[in-house]
C-alpha cells in the first residue's frame, strides 16, 4: 500500500516537477530535459510588468467574486438546509448547474447575454461570470458543514433568547466556519484560473493572467512561462501551509 500510494503521489507531482525543472533551462523554448542551468527566466519573469499586472487584475477579479459568491452561497445553503420539498430540489439543481454544464456553453451564453448588455464594464462581466461558476463549491462545501452541525446549538441559542440574526451570526455562522472557508478557497482558485470565460469575455482592459500565460505560450513559449508558474507553485505552497496553521485546513475533510 505504501508503495502504490508513493506512486501515486510521483504521478501527481511529476508535472509540476517538470515544470520546475524547465524553469532553469538555458534555451529560448521550455523543453524538457533542459539544456544547461540559468536563472535568466526569473530576473525577466519578475521584471515583466505584463505579466504581474495581469496577475494583480485576476487577483482583483477572483477576489471579488469569490466574496460575492460566498455570501450568495451561504444563503442559498441556509435554505437548502433549512427547506423540504420539490422547490429545494429545484434550486439545488439549477444552483449545482454549473458543476456539470461545460464551461464552454456557459460562456457562450454570457457572450450573448453581454451582447445586450451594454451598460456593464468588462471587469464587471468577469466578476458575474465567475460568480455563476464559483457558486456551486461554495453551496456543496457550506451545505456538508450545515448537514454535520449540531441543530441542538441553534435551539438552544434561541431558547435562552437570542433572535434569529443574532443566532445565525453568533451561533451557526461560526460553527461552520470551516466549511465557509473551504469553500471560499476553491471558489477562488476556479475564478483565478478560469481561462475558457475570459477567452469569450475579454477586452483589452482585462487581460488575466491565464489569457496572458496562454498568448505567451502560443506566441513563444520561452522557460519565463515556466519561471512564472514556479514562482506560484511556490507561493501556493505558502498559503497553504499558512491556511492549515490558522484554520487547519485538513480537518475539513475529517
Amino acid at each position: 500500500n505504501t508503495i502504490i500510494t508513493c506512486i501515486g503521489y510521483l504521478f501527481l507531482m511529476l508535472p509540476l516537477i517538470v515544470v520546475i525543472i524547465t524553469s532553469f533551462g538555458t534555451g529560448n523554448r521550455a523543453v524538457f530535459p533542459i539544456e544547461g542551468f540559468t536563472l535568466k527566466w526569473y530576473v525577466e519573469a519578475l521584471n515583466n510588468s505584463d505579466f504581474f499586472g495581469s496577475v494583480l487584475l485576476s487577483l482583483k477579479i477572483a477576489s471579488i467574486s469569490a466574496l460575492i459568491s460566498s455570501v450568495l452561497g451561504i444563503i442559498v445553503s441556509l435554505y437548502i438546509w433549512k427547506t423540504e420539498g420539490k422547490l429545494k430540489t429545484i434550486v439545488e439543481l439549477i444552483f449545482m448547474t454549473p458543476m456539470v454544464v461545460p464551461t464552454v456553453v456557459y460562456a457562450v451564453a454570457f457572450l450573448i447575454m453581454y451582447a445586450s448588455w451594454k451598460f456593464i464594464i468588462p471587469f464587471w462581466k468577469l466578476v458575474l461570470s465567475y460568480c455563476a461558476i464559483q457558486l456551486p463549491y461554495i453551496i456543496r462545501s457550506v451545505t456538508a458543514a450545515l448537514y454535520g452541525l449540531d441543530s441542538s446549538l441553534e435551539e438552544a441559542s434561541l431558547v435562552l433568547g437570542a433572535g434569529p440574526l443574532k443566532t445565525l451570526f453568533k451561533v451557526t455562522l461560526p460553527s461552520i466556519k470551516r466549511g465557509i472557508i473551504s469553500g471560499v478557497i476553491f471558489g477562488f482558485v476556479v475564478a483565478f484560473d478560469e481561462a475558457v470565460i475570459i477567452m469569450f469575455l475579454r477586452s483589452a482592459s482585462t487581460v488575466t493572467y491565464p489569457l496572458r500565460l496562454y498568448s505567451h505560450i502560443m506566441e513563444q513559449f520561452t522557460p519565463m512561462v515556466s519561471a512564472f508558474s514556479t514562482i506560484f507553485i511556490i507561493l501556493s505552497l505558502i498559503v497553504i501551509y499558512i491556511a492549515e496553521r490558522l484554520f487547519g485546513l485538513s480537518k475539513m475533510y475529517q
